[in-house]
């Protein structure tokens, strides 16, 4: 803790927040509103900080913060060429990080970020002040209505260029611009009863439809779906392909939900409005009658979260439509009437099951003392909801007096259940949200408005997530955010291990991991925030009091009695473990015991086999014996014995034959041999025989002689085992 407040410092240090406090401060308090507002950015470690005093930003590099370098109180100045003419509220990137919208109640200027480069990547090679360039989005449509406000403006998911704005205005229209083409709306979308004509007004007064809350305030993308045409069409019976369409879920202030379908193709196709979505179980006043803001989390299924001005959270789960489920008779005319127009078959409503409903605590509620009468005054705000960069079950709600943090942990486990093949898993229970309280600007009811200027996520390597806030006063808050899930269901590396080998026996006693157990023990309730008021707010010595005491409470209740249950449970724990592992112990010299005794029997044993093995190797040389003497004393021949017999007597008839082929080669030779004596004696060349002929001759005498050779050594040997 102590680095990130050291992180703080040298940020609330630098000489460009400083500038901003000296421009800023009494602007600050006498345009005080009770809104949230966003004027800072965050890209990776890239800050900006937008200066309404200046109309220009203040980009840092934060990873200037903890390294020392001759670049670590550098930063530049990003002017507009078109600077907005109007006070900014909002800051919004598009996806890719190229372009900025700045945006407040009566217009947007997209502010396009130039290239970096050079030894520190900054922006054109580092120069102190850079111009960019900036485009007014919508700025004839705001000029000519000058009674319409800005509510809500967001880059589309869609956009294969990034660069469609989407923008949400107080006479319920929704209207979609391409900066390339910054004044002429490519597509948009009437979320009223009745659509009026806008061509011919050039100043809208309010209508008792705002009073009522039947006006839209707030907005949010879904995932994407692919709709197709009607099968009865023209176009439909060609095998046309699918129309890819945004859902933009709405929110009125009455507490009813619309689903509006964006088109970003060339010619857009108008597509009718869905709702107000069914809520179940019911309610009489519909889940509040001053929604504010509506969130929607891409999970599985998925979470529609809705904000209303009192501080109440309702966390809803979209879930198709049964099949089977029956509607009015008034609903089901009014759909198919609408969809007849359309020629693509729209999905089915979703329903939205509100699971659970967790109320803020934007004011610190206060211990009463004695006779004081208990303060009657609700403090309301709207309060805007923002997605968690770094986990997808957490968000942020920033509003006027503070910023809280919403967890779900129940979310995971409700997404393993829908998403599992098996049929046969149970529903888990559902479990409470975690809702932490970070910052209070607003102590008490009767304190000033302080509302927060600015809210973002930076991730550090050394710090890890930080949640960057800026306060009312231009001062910066740090405070870290914890890496790990809150979902139950994730397992440490301990229930890990243990899963995979043999189950425990303490697993009879509790079925959950024991250090998720520990975590619910000491899981708060309530916080103690950080208070961060005006720094001109002035309290009495009573107030004082109260919020010293309201701390001391929480602590006691939160901290230091949780802290004792969880000692008590780890001292039961460890009792049981420690009567086990005596048990375990007595166990174990058992069953050394038992060890011992089974290796001398396997040695005695093994030394056993291997005295019969060479008994039985003796046994089995003395039968062989007994039975070469029986063959031999038999008087009868065996039938191998006979087929031998009759071998030997082929092969001396054979060797009869070859003797006297020899005697007769013998004598040929000699007869020869004299021939070539007396051709010799008279030098005259043999007219029988030539030298050719007589080598031939010789190869085959040889051969045959090998032949004969080798039969008198085979009928010797013959002679030898016959013998035997």
């Amino acid at each position: 803790m102590a680095s990130v407040d050291k992180w703080r410092t040298c940020l609330n240090e630098k000489s460009f927040c400083k500038k901003i406090r000296e421009h800023n401060g009494k602007e600050s308090i006498r345009k005080s509103k009770a809104e949230a507002k966003s004027l800072i950015a965050v890209n990776d470690n890239d800050l900006f900080i937008w200066d309404n005093a200046s109309c220009h930003f203040y980009y840092f590099n934060l990873n200037n913060l903890t390294g020392e370098n001759e670049n670590k109180n550098r930063f530049q100045i990003l002017q507009c060429t078109d600077p907005p003419q109007f006070d900014v509220e909002w800051l919004v990137w598009n996806i890719a990080r190229t372009h900025l919208a700045l945006w407040g109640q009566l217009g947007v200027t997209v502010l396009e970020l130039p290239q970096k480069w050079g030894k520190f990547a900054e922006f054109q090679g580092g120069k102190d002040t850079v111009a960019c360039k900036c485009v007014a989005v919508g700025e004839h449509y705001f000029s000519s209505h000058t009674g319409i406000k800005l509510l809500q403006v967001t880059w589309h998911p869609g956009s294969s260029t990034d660069s469609h704005v989407v923008f949400l205005t107080s006479d319920n229209l929704i209207s979609i611009y391409d900066i390339v083409d910054p004044e002429r709306p490519s597509q948009t979308i009437f979320l009223g009863e009745t659509e009026a004509s806008y061509t011919s007004l050039s100043v809208t007064r309010p209508s008792t439809s705002s009073a009522l809350g039947d006006n839209v305030v707030a907005f949010d993308f879904g995932t994407p779906t692919e709709l197709y045409k009607k099968a009865g069409s023209v176009q439909g019976a060609k095998g046309s392909a699918g129309l890819t369409v945004w859902p933009l879920y709405c929110v009125k202030g009455s507490g009813d939900v619309m689903v509006a379908f964006t088109d970003l193709s060339s010619k857009p196709t108008k597509l009718p409005v869905q709702g107000a979505l069914l809520m179940y179980p019911p309610a009489e006043d519909n889940y509040g009658t001053d929604a504010c803001c509506i969130l929607y989390l891409p999970t599985t299924p998925p979470v529609v979260v809705l904000a209303t001005c009192e501080g109440r959270l309702h966390h809803c789960v979209l879930l198709p439509r049964e099949l089977d489920e029956t509607t009015l008779q008034s609903e089901s005319s009014y759909r198919s009437s609408v969809e007849d127009v359309c020629l693509y078959s729209l999905p089915e409503e979703p329903l939205m099951f509100v699971t659970e409903t967790i109320e803020l605590e934007l004011s610190l509620t206060m211990p009463q003392f004695g006779d004081e009468p208990s303060s009657d005054d609700i403090f309301t705000c709207p309060v805007r909801l923002l997605k968690d960069t770094s986990s997808p079950e957490r968000y942020h709600c920033c509003h006027a007096a503070g910023v809280h943090t919403v967890a779900l942990p129940w979310l995971h486990n409700f997404t393993e259940y829908c998403t599992a093949e098996e049929d046969g898993n149970i529903l888990p229970a559902l479990q409470e949200s975690i809702v932490e309280h970070l910052i209070c600007t607003k102590p008490l009811p009767s304190s000033p408005f302080s509302p927060v200027l600015g809210l973002a996520q930076v991730k550090d390597a050394s710090l890890g997530t930080i949640l960057l806030c800026l306060t009312s006063d231009y001062e910066f808050q740090c405070l870290r955010l914890s890496n790990v899930r809150y979902a139950s269901g994730d397992i440490s590396l301990s229930s890990v291990s243990s899963s995979r080998s043999i189950p425990s026996p303490l697993r009879k006693i509790s079925r959950e991991p024991f250090d998720n157990r520990i975590r619910k023990i000491l899981q708060r309730n309530t916080s103690n925030p950080l208070i961060k008021s005006r720094s001109k707010t002035e309290l009495s010595q009573q107030e004082c009091f109260k919020l010293l005491t309201r701390a001391t409470q929480v602590f006691q209740e939160e901290y230091l009695q949780k802290q004792d249950l969880a000692m008590g449970e780890i001292k039961r724990r460890v009792s049981i473990l420690s009567d086990q592992k005596e048990q375990q112990r007595s166990e174990l010299g058992s069953l050394q015991g038992s060890r011992n005794e089974l290796s001398e029997n396997a040695e005695r044993l093994a030394n056993m086999c291997e005295e019969c093995k060479e008994k039985q190797e003796d046994i089995l040389k003395r039968v062989e014996g007994v039975m070469k003497r029986l063959q031999s004393r038999n008087p009868f021949l065996s039938e191998a014995e006979r087929t031998m017999k009759r071998e030997l007597e082929n092969i001396y008839d054979r060797l009869e034959t070859y003797e006297r082929s020899l005697e007769q080669l013998r004598v040929k030779r000699d007869y020869q041999q004299r021939q070539i004596n007396m051709s010799r004696g008279s030098n005259q060349a043999s007219p029988v025989i030539k030298k050719s002929q007589v080598a031939q001759l010789r190869d085959v005498l040889k051969q045959e002689g090998d032949e004969v050779s080798d039969l008198m050594k085979k009928l010797n040997q013959l002679k030898v085992d016959s013998a035997v």
